[in-house]
Order: C-alpha cells, then structure tokens, then sequence
C-alpha cells in the first residue's frame, strides 16, 4: 500500500505542475487545486507519513544496537603518604587514550515486539484513512462544485422570472391604462414581482457564497463556472444494478470500516503489548575495550584489552500495579474500538442502500421534472394568449408561471443530486476513482 500511496502522490505532484493556476474554471482543475491546497486532504497525507515513521521507531526496537566511544585525557597523580607501600609517592603526568564498542541484539522482549505490530496496524488504518481522504477530495469537489453550478442556474432561473413577470406587470399597466384591466390584477402581479426581485437577491448572496466555498476548498476564487450539459447527464442506473451487490461491496470495501477494523487491530496488539510487560526480556550482549596509558605513578606505562560475550535477562517482579492497570485501560479503549467499528458498518448499511435508492429514484424525479419544464413553458404560453383574449385570469398566468420556475429550480436541484447519488454510491462501495470525476467534468459545457 505504501508504494501506491508514493506512487499516487508522486503523479499528483507532477500533474499540478501544469496546472493553470490563473482560473478553477472546471472541476478537474478545482481537484489539482485542491490537491495542494486543501488542508484536510494534506493533513490525512502527511499523517499517513506520520506511521510510516513510528513503524521505523518500532522496528528498531527489535534490530541490534551497536554503539562505540573514545576518549583520551592528559592525567596528574600525586601521592603525598604512602604508608603501606615504601616508595610509592610522588607525582605523574600521563597520557591515557580508551575505546570501546558494545553490541546489544534483543532476542525475547514482548512489548517491544506487540509494538512493532501495533505500529504496523497504525501504519495500514493511516493508509485507509489517507484513501479514504483522497476519494472524500474527490465527492467534495463534485459537492462544492455542483453547489456552485446550482447556485448559478438558481441566479438565471430567478432573473428570468424576474424578467417574465416584469413582463406581465408591463401588460397590466397597459391593460389598465386602456380600461382592460384591473387593479387588483396590478397589485397581485406587483406582489409576485417584488419576491421575485427578493429571489435575485437570495440567489445572488447563495451563488457569492458558493465561490467562497470553493475559494476555502482551492485557496483561490474561481473563474468563469462550467454548466452541466443539458443532455447530461445520462440517466443510466447503477452497475451493476443490483443493491446486494452494492452492499457487500461496501461492507467489505469501505474504506472507514476497514479503518475502524484497523483500529480494533491496534487495540487488541496495545493489550498484549502491556500484558508482556509482566514477562521476562532476553538480549545478547558484547563489548571489546582498550585502554592505552603512556605512563603511570611507579613509572611503567599500561595498555589492557577486554571482551565479553553474553546473556542478559531481565525480569520484571514489582511494577506498582502499574500493568495491571494498563491492561484495564487497554481492554477499555478495545471495546471502545469495537463499538466504533459496528456504528461504522451499520452506518455503510444505511449509506449503501440510501445511495442505491437514490439514484434508481433519482432517474425517475428527473424524467419527470424535464416534462414538467417543458409542459409548464408551454402552459406559461397558452395562459399569456388566453389572457390577453380574455379567457384566463391574471391569477392563473401568475401561477403558471411560478409553476414553471419551481419546476425549473427543482429540475437543477435533481439534476446534481443524482449525479452526486453516483458519486456517493461508488465512494460508500471504496470504489470512486478520479475517472469518475473525469467522467463528469466530460459533462461540462462550453
């Protein structure tokens, strides 16, 4: 996994290289960003680095130690009484030079081999998260995105409503003028063209907004947003379209209950780790010494070698309840790390089969949102002529054509959100891919 994650940091780098970064104009380009500059996504990279690092302290806990010293002194002696030797008295001045090298190699210590494994689980769960991070960049791109594309066709579809029933007010003053009209028709369409201008407004203030949720996300404003295509996108149902297919992928895949499964991993080494304290440590042991004095107090210079070669055996007897109490506290932070794990695969259960439904329901509100587009324009046409030959009310025109604009607006809503519904699905299932999010940028217009 370690090598992937390099190899897939290494290619983003290289990529964002020739990235312009002068406009986040489509969401390809708004991921390269976000590559660099988002803060969530760089903290779950360089955590993972973070692992990588401990599961070297942990492993050089089980590798040999070899160390090596040297000194050399310039020393004075001076007997002033030497009772119990005749003629040992006097003063020396001398040179002595020492070294010496000791090697250590454990060959039995629990803790120190539960922590490796400990280390190695950390390691694996970052490597989860870190992919999990990578495919929760992408979905955000597509969110934050997509909330900004609907931001902006919210804008377009309240201007145009704005500008339909400036139309019809238009009318009225005139109908009224020449005697056709009335004024309860004028302060009715009054009333829905003063919330309509509130509607710009609001939209507006939601599309300003939107940008700076992507400014957060890039660290930069964007340029000129990309609309989806209307033909787009395809209205084509999960593959395959199975919804146990779905779930067991995701109950194996998913990449936060692998973490959290991981994570179960970590706790249950962390106990046998503190339960090994309890037992005995075995390690080899040698050192080489030399010490070389040029002279001495009675005149005659000494030079003296030394090794060893052994075993060295600790056993622990009295830790002040200190280990028991570890264990308790492991056994805990266990359990803990087990209830964690089932919220997470009853949370994949429920997210995979929303997701599921969603997009199979997705299809259907979205074929019958673009009839309800299409058959409200045409009702908008046929109420103004009726209106203008004195068949219909001002009243019914008014609500066709709030009709139309509701139908206009929940067409755009549906529209991203089943595209973020796919999205979501294959992210639950751990098998969202930046292709996806090419796929969709491909659904961008000019």
């Amino acid at each position: 996994m370690s090598q992937s994650i390099k190899a897939y940091i290494c290619a983003v780098a290289l990529s964002s290289m020739f990235i312009n970064f002068a406009a986040a104009d489509d969401m390809m380009t708004t991921y390269q960003l976000a590559v660099k500059q988002d803060p969530v996504y760089q903290a779950a990279v360089n955590t993972y680095k973070v692992e990588q690092a401990r599961l070297g302290i942990a492993r050089s806990t089980l590798l040999p130690f070899l160390d090596a010293n040297a000194s050399t002194a310039r020393r004075g002696q001076k007997v002033t009484s030497a009772d119990n030797v005749t003629g040992f008295d006097g003063e020396a001045n001398y040179n002595v030079d020492d070294w010496a090298v000791s090697f250590n190699q454990t060959l039995f210590d629990i803790p120190a081999w539960q922590g490796y494994k400990k280390a190695k689980f950390n390691l694996e769960r970052a490597g989860h998260d870190f992919h999990s991070a990578q495919q929760n960049l992408i979905f955000r791109v597509a969110s934050i995105y997509g909330q900004a594309l609907i931001a902006k066709e919210n804008l377009r579809v309240s201007e145009a409503e704005n500008q339909a029933l400036a139309e019809q007010l238009q009318l009225d003053k005139e109908r009224l003028k020449v005697g056709l009209g009335t004024v309860t028709n004028l302060y009715a369409t009054e009333s829905r063209y003063q919330l309509a201008v509130t509607n710009v407004v609001e939209a507006d203030f939601a599309l300003r907004d939107a940008l700076q949720a992507l400014r957060e996300l890039t660290g930069q404003m964007p340029g000129d947003l990309r609309r989806i295509a209307d033909d787009k996108p395809p209205l084509d149902p999960p593959e395959p379209d199975s919804m146990d297919f779905w779930l067991q992928t995701s109950l194996k895949n998913n990449l936060e209950y692998l973490s959290a499964s991981s994570t179960v991993a970590v706790a249950d080494r962390e106990i046998s780790r503190i339960k090994g304290q309890h037992l005995p440590t075995l390690g080899v042991v040698a050192s080489r010494s030399y010490s070389d004095a040029s002279s001495s107090l009675t005149g005659a210079g000494r030079k003296r070698e030394g090794s060893n070669v052994g075993l060295r055996l600790v056993i622990p007897l009295i830790q002040g309840w200190g280990v028991v109490a570890g264990i308790d506290e492991a056994r805990s932070q266990y359990q803990v790390s087990l209830q964690k794990q089932e919220s997470a695969r009853r949370n994949v259960d429920r997210t995979s089969r929303s997701s599921y439904q969603a997009v199979k329901s997705g299809i259907s509100r979205l074929k019958a949102l673009k009839s309800a587009v299409k058959a409200g324009k045409s009702t908008v046409e046929a109420k103004r002529e009726g209106f203008k030959a004195g068949v219909n009310t001002n009243v019914e025109v008014l609500d066709a054509v709030r009709d139309l604009y509701g139908s206009e607006r929940n067409y755009i809503n549906a529209k991203y959100q089943f595209i973020l519904s796919t999205l979501k699905l294959k992210q639950v299932a751990g098998k969202l891919v930046l292709a996806d999010l090419e796929r969709v940028n491909g659904w961008l217009g000019k």
